[in-house]
């Protein structure tokens, strides 16, 4: 069996191939560190409102395990913005004993994530006859985002064998061999990762990058749809080899070169408020892509309009807006990916 990395391979790894995240030059939502987030939080207790604590340090943050909805965040709109200036990448050193790689996993962090964009296009005879954009929100919005991107190193060599990328739940592995191909280089060996306009889905390279593609008809008339994850140079970037904090490597608990996992890594609760959720039906959403189309709003295309409504409704509403659980509680994390 292959040798699991130390400490020192951990950080050598990390100062040789560790990812340059670039966001968006339209970024509104912006990275920020667990500690400015906490910084500006209120933690709620809504069985018990006098334990509520404003600016919680992350020793009071509980623990598991978790009682239903207990503890929530209540924060300022203000904080939606995050605080560059005090982003980090968290690292998740990752091996199963199984295997002969480490995966060192970057998670980011932002405050919050932005609405959904959508590309609708009407279809006459199958051809495209109007296309635009749309602003879905507040579809997609929610509290406290984590994506990350995984950099696979191989524990005999050393080498950088594989990128795993975040996209909205989606987790997509570009071995060896695809790397030079897909992704710009900087510094030496570092991939430049391209973070998606208020969503922050990762890509290796600047573009619309649709994701979710639906067609309805074609004949006589159709709809043509993508959500847009667009990416760009131009924005903030953060190279994760000088901005980093690793916080688990598990198989070196107990030696003298373990790392301290700090009290978030365990809070088992979800990173925004409690019983929020999005307020839009699918005849709300359906006059929003008719008035998207203006004058080629055909009214053959009424039905397929919400459909696609229904359609695009389920797919957001399943994640409301209450804000996602910390990395160690989503798969990922344990290496289900």
């Amino acid at each position: 069996m292959t040798p699991p990395l130390t400490r020192a391979d951990i950080e050598a790894a990390i100062a040789k191939y560790a990812p340059v995240l670039q966001l968006h030059p339209n970024e509104k939502y912006v990275n920020c560190s667990v500690e400015y987030y906490l910084s500006q939080a209120t933690l709620i207790d809504s069985k018990d409102p006098k334990n509520n604590i404003v600016h919680p340090l992350q020793s009071q943050l509980p623990q598991g395990p978790r009682e239903g909805t207990r503890y929530s965040f209540h924060m300022d709109p203000s904080v939606k913005a995050g605080d560059f200036s005090t982003a980090k990448a968290y690292v998740n050193a990752l091996w199963i004993k199984t295997t002969t790689y480490t995966d060192l996993q970057f998670w980011f962090f932002s405050a919050y994530n932005g609405h959904g964009t959508a590309q609708f296009s009407s279809l006459l005879l199958n051809k495209v006859k109007h296309q635009g954009d749309v602003d879905l929100t507040p579809l997609g919005e929610h509290w406290a985002d984590w994506e990350y991107t995984s950099i696979r190193i191989d524990n005999a060599s050393k080498e950088m064998i594989g990128i795993i990328l975040s996209e909205h739940g989606t987790n997509v592995l570009h071995g060896k061999d695809e790397i030079p191909k897909l992704f710009k280089m900087v510094n030496g060996m570092h991939p430049v990762i391209y973070s998606s306009l208020n969503g922050h889905a990762n890509f290796p390279a600047p573009g619309p990058n649709f994701s979710e593609h639906r067609k309805v008809l074609g004949i006589p008339v159709g709809l043509e749809f993508n959500l847009v994850n667009s990416t760009a140079d131009g924005g903030l970037s953060l190279d994760c080899s000088k901005k980093y904090q690793v916080v688990a490597a598990d198989w070196l608990k107990g030696s003298p070169d373990e790392y301290v996992t700090p009290a978030w890594v365990g809070y088992p609760y979800r990173w925004g408020p409690e019983g929020t959720s999005i307020s839009m039906d699918t005849n709300t959403l359906a006059a929003i892509l008719k008035a998207s189309l203006g004058d080629d709003a055909d009214p053959l295309l009424d039905t397929p309009i919400e459909l696609l409504a229904s359609w695009l409704l389920h797919i957001f509403v399943r994640a409301d807006i209450n804000g996602v659980e910390a990395p160690s509680g989503q798969a990922p994390w344990s290496g289900k990916y």
